[in-house]
């Protein structure tokens, strides 16, 4: 009924190789790589794909500072534009559907200058970007961080005043579980609130490991997108126990403990999903 995917550079700095075969021997569909469209070989990536039989379902798009849309300085709101046109460019050549968009970059709890300026940088500039990924065929995917990780689009509510203000038709909103069990009171009632722009998902658990292992309810989150008719790829997207997301990727982890979590994921997913 759904298709599986998870981000691939939580598993650290492993070879791509090691996480398509461990993605493959625990029955996902696909992948989801790093927005890093400078460092990515497209043709051994494409080889790659197809010897394992996974599709790229989307691009995780990597915003740190000098990729923040939201930025008062000219400079670096316009490098993060051309950041985020290049990711669509990548999606596209990997056939991915989707690439994930945060409106600024991680880890900036206040503003350089005020809310509301910065607020409209971001509106300006996805818009620019998202007419270019609509033009392209890509869906752009807007993720709302958690407040300890951002403090411009931290629910739900607001991805959704931002998504109506870019007003790109290939705008849309990404749903994080993880970041959902912090800023949502109900995950149901907050999915059918943003219903018609829902065009990604991340798992986790509220502790950020594999789904199951900590104390989220995720049979409303798949009666909701049974309701949807979804047909978008569930992604699986755990983080070891760091402040900043992005310090994943340069991890060195233990690869039965990935592989745990990989496992423990689909499964505890599929059974949920099995008995709807």
């Amino acid at each position: 009924m759904y298709k599986y995917s998870a981000t691939q550079w939580i598993y650290g700095n492993e070879d791509l190789e090691i996480s398509l075969k461990r993605l493959k021997k625990f029955g996902y569909q696909g992948v989801e790589l790093a927005g890093e469209p400078d460092s990515i070989d497209i043709e051994q990536t494409k080889k790659l794909l197809h010897e394992y039989n996974l599709e790229c379902s989307s691009i995780c798009g990597i915003f740190t500072p000098e990729r923040d849309l939201s930025s008062s300085n000219e400079a670096i709101r316009k490098n993060a534009v051309e950041y985020v046109k290049k990711s669509v460019d990548l999606a596209k050549a990997l056939n991915a559907q989707t690439l994930i968009v945060v409106p600024t970059c991680v880890g900036k709890l206040s503003s350089e200058t005020t809310l509301e300026e910065e607020w409209n940088n971001a509106i300006l500039s996805v818009k620019e970007a998202g007419q270019y990924a609509d033009e392209q065929g890509i869906t752009i995917a807007i993720e709302a961080l958690n407040r300890y990780e951002t403090y411009l689009v931290n629910n739900l509510s607001l991805a959704l005043r931002f998504v109506e203000e870019v007003n790109v038709e290939c705008v849309g909103i990404m749903a994080d579980l993880f970041h959902m069990s912090i800023e949502e009171r109900d995950m149901k009632a907050s999915l059918t609130k943003i219903s018609d722009y829902l065009a990604h998902v991340h798992i986790a658990d509220n502790t950020r490991e594999a789904a199951g292992l900590g104390h989220t309810d995720f049979k409303p989150v798949i009666s909701f997108l049974k309701d949807r008719n979804y047909q978008g790829y569930i992604t699986m997207e755990f983080l070891p126990a760091v402040s900043n997301p992005y310090l994943a990727s340069e991890l060195t982890g233990e690869s039965n403990i990935f592989d745990d979590f990989t496992r423990q994921s689909i499964q505890h997913m599929k059974k949920i999903v099995g008995n709807f």
